[in-house]
């Protein structure tokens, strides 16, 4: 734990102010730039408009809050994170209650840039956990494995085929189907994720709300799954066997060996097909297999419209692949992305009801920020675009957008 000299304190709150002289702006300057612990807690107390906000909010507070600062609960969980966007996670009301209090008081500030510190509001509002590894496995008889509750190691056995979890992957191993073919059925919940391997060695992995219906071991002349949600694949090559994916009963996508990603959320506006590498044929399952498919190409994104009465295929010809991939690497991308898709996201990621209390706000965003952050860390960043928000057990208000 580390103590900020009164000096500095005195620098900042009067740099606040825009009192420092040519020589105390170096002095300052100096200190800010001699790590960056000094430069991002500089950061932290540098926001005028912040601290006015919060200053009168907390204003009968201001003993609890200086109480919680000098307690410095550890920064390091935040720390250890890549932080892409640094605005995002450094605007803090607390940090802004501490500054105010530094203007006032003048005050030494215990503090420590390895972990957050968590305001009193935030202590009375249960928190929501981004999404983690967990799965139900519905076997041929019926049977479902809660697989988040499963030891690692073999869950289950289905014909000749041996099914072992490791952590957050399932793994499908055999060849040989036997006399029947069995099904299986891996599905995600809400705020939930988990990787497959399929028998052919194909991976899959599957975003929250989504699921994908399989063989338990491929025979005859194609290797056929159905999906719905959201679902990303490696394919492995076999060309005497090629891959086919059925999407929500709307289409089929015919692969060799390549890697893609498909969005078919029942709630988006669109079926979306984005290749990654490699080829693939998309077809209209109304149209038949005598239809006018669509082949891509790396970069590009097949689009169905969910809403149009004659179904049609839009190629969109340099896709977002940063922005198609980011659940899948990590992080929401936010380029572009409205409020409203980003609070469908967020409904699934968190596993939470999204309400608008005063209609849908119309506000664009752009940045990346790390999926692993808790709900509340999430929406306290979105507050330095304007949105304004309330969290009541598993329902998240939007209360507007200033």
């Amino acid at each position: 734990m580390n103590e900020i000299p009164k000096v500095i304190s005195d620098l900042i709150a009067r740099h606040l102010n825009d009192e420092l002289n040519d020589q105390e702006k170096q002095e300052l300057d100096k200190w800010v730039q001699q790590s960056e612990d000094h430069a991002r807690f500089f950061r932290q107390f540098t926001d005028e408009e912040a601290l006015a906000a919060t200053l009168t909010e907390y204003e009968t507070s201001k003993d609890i809050v200086y109480k919680k600062i000098k307690e410095s609960v550890s920064f390091k969980k935040q720390a250890d994170k890549k932080i892409i966007n640094i605005r995002w996670f450094n605007l803090r009301r607390l940090t802004a209650v501490a500054a105010s209090l530094l203007m006032l008081t003048g005050a030494f500030l215990w503090w420590n840039t390895q972990e957050k510190v968590k305001t009193p509001v935030a202590q009375t509002i249960r928190d929501r956990q981004p999404a983690s590894h967990g799965a139900v496995l519905k076997l041929a008889d019926g049977k479902e494995i809660m697989l988040d509750e499963a030891v690692d190691g073999a869950v289950a056995s289905q014909g000749n085929t041996r099914i072992t979890k490791q952590g957050g992957l399932l793994s499908y191993a055999g060849s040989n189907p036997g006399s029947n073919v069995l099904y299986n059925t891996l599905s995600t919940p809400k705020g939930k994720i988990y990787q497959l391997l399929l028998p052919d060695s194909s991976k899959a992995w599957l975003n929250a709300a989504s699921s994908i219906r399989f063989p338990t071991a491929f025979a005859g002349t194609e290797r056929s799954v159905e999906i719905t949600g959201e679902v990303y694949f490696e394919v492995k090559k076999d060309a005497e066997m090629p891959f086919r994916v059925t999407v929500n009963q709307r289409a089929t996508i015919d692969v060799l060996g390549t890697s893609f990603n498909v969005n078919a959320y029942d709630n988006e506006d669109a079926l979306r097909t984005t290749l990654v590498t490699g080829s693939v044929r998309i077809q209209l399952l109304e149209q038949g297999e005598q239809g006018n498919g669509v082949v891509l190409k790396p970069g590009q994104q097949a689009q169905v419209k969910y809403l149009h009465i004659e179904q049609s295929i839009t190629v969109v010809q340099h896709a977002n692949i940063k922005n198609v991939m980011g659940w899948k690497d990590g992080y929401f991308n936010l380029d572009d992305l409205t409020l409203e898709a980003l609070m469908r996201e967020v409904e699934r990621w968190y596993d939470v009801e999204v309400v608008y209390e005063k209609g849908i706000p119309a506000r664009t965003f752009f940045g990346k920020v790390n999926r692993d952050l808790s709900l509340l860390d999430f929406m306290d960043g979105l507050k330095d675009w304007g949105v304004r928000f309330r969290l009541e057990g598993r329902k998240l208000i939007i209360t507007g957008v200033q």
